[in-house]
C-alpha cells in the first residue's frame, strides 16, 4: 500500500489478517455484538471484525484513508465508517457496545478514561504499549502499581489478552505492544477520587500520611483521622494500598469536606 504514514497520528498498522482473525476469535466477537473500533487505519482489523457479522462502527481521524477503507470494507453491509476525532465523537446514542481500539500511545490514557466513564460501553479492548498494559494490571505492592492501576481495576476486570511484537507493525515502532481487556463492573471513579489518586501517587515515596495530606491539601491530623477510619496504617506507602482501600479512603474523606 502506497501511503505516507503520519508520525503525529501514531500510524502503525497491522497487515497480518491471519493474526487479526485470531485476535477477533480471542475477543469472542459475536454477530449480536455492537463494536466500536477506534483507529480503523488500513481496515485490516475492521475486515476481521466485519467478517463476524457484528454491527461495526469504525472511527478514523485521517480522511486520507477513506478510499482504502471504503475499498476494503465495500463487501460488508454491517459497517458504518465515520471520519472523526474519537475523543470528540458523541457515543451516547449508541446501544451498549464493546470498544476495540488501536490508537496513538499519547492518547491511550485519555481514551481509556473516556470509555470507562461511558455507561453504554461494556468493555474496552485497547492496543497499548506493553509497559502501559503491565501498569494497568499491576497488583498493589508492585513497582508499576499506580493511579492508572487503581482507576482501571476499581472499574473493571483487567487482563492482558495478548502481546503484539513491534515486528507486527508497519512502520515498526520502537516498543512492543499488548491488547488489554477491561470488562467493566459498573463502578465509577469520580473526579475527586481521580485527583486524590494522582496526588497520592505523585508522592509515592512518602508515607500514606504525608501523601494523603498533600493530595487532599489538608493537615496531617485530618489525614490521620481519614486513614484511621479506613483502618489503614499511616506509615504504609501508596503502592501498598489496594484499590478497594483507596475507594474506602475516598468515601471517608468526603465526610471531612
Amino acid at each position: 500500500m502506497e501511503f505516507e504514514y503520519k508520525k503525529s497520528l501514531g500510524q502503525n498498522f497491522i497487515y497480518d489478517i491471519s493474526f487479526l482473525r485470531t485476535l477477533v476469535k480471542k475477543l469472542n466477537v459475536q454477530a449480536t455484538d455492537v463494536i466500536v473500533e477506534v483507529g480503523a487505519g488500513a481496515g485490516t482489523l475492521s475486515q476481521a471484525l466485519a467478517e463476524t457479522g457484528c454491527q461495526l462502527h469504525c472511527l478514523e481521524i485521517d480522511k486520507r484513508l477513506q478510499p482504502i477503507l471504503e475499498q476494503r470494507l465495500q463487501a460488508y453491509n454491517n459497517v458504518t465508517l465515520t471520519f472523526v476525532d474519537a475523543l470528540e465523537f458523541d457515543y451516547r446514542n449508541l446501544p451498549p457496545f464493546r470498544l476495540i481500539a488501536n490508537v496513538p500511545y499519547y492518547i491511550t490514557t485519555p481514551l481509556i478514561m473516556q470509555f470507562l466513564s461511558l455507561p453504554n460501553c461494556r468493555e474496552l479492548n485497547v492496543l497499548v504499549a506493553d509497559e502501559v498494559a503491565e501498569r494497568i494490571v499491576a497488583p498493589h505492592g508492585n513497582t508499576l502499581y499506580g493511579a492508572l492501576s487503581v482507576t482501571c481495576q476499581l472499574q473493571s476486570d483487567c487482563k492482558i489478552l495478548t502481546t503484539v511484537p513491534r515486528t507486527m507493525f508497519t512502520p515498526q515502532p520502537k516498543i512492543d505492544s499488548a491488547f488489554i481487556c477491561l470488562k467493566k463492573n459498573g463502578q465509577l471513579v469520580d473526579k475527586n477520587m481521580a485527583t486524590m489518586l494522582k496526588g497520592v501517587f505523585a508522592a509515592r515515596r512518602k508515607t500514606m500520611l504525608n501523601a494523603l495530606s498533600s493530595a487532599l491539601k489538608t493537615n496531617k491530623t485530618t489525614a490521620e483521622q481519614i486513614l484511621g477510619a479506613a483502618g489503614i496504617d499511616a506509615t504504609l506507602r501508596p503502592e501498598q494500598i489496594t484499590p478497594t482501600q483507596y475507594a474506602n479512603i475516598s468515601a471517608i474523606s468526603r465526610k471531612f469536606y
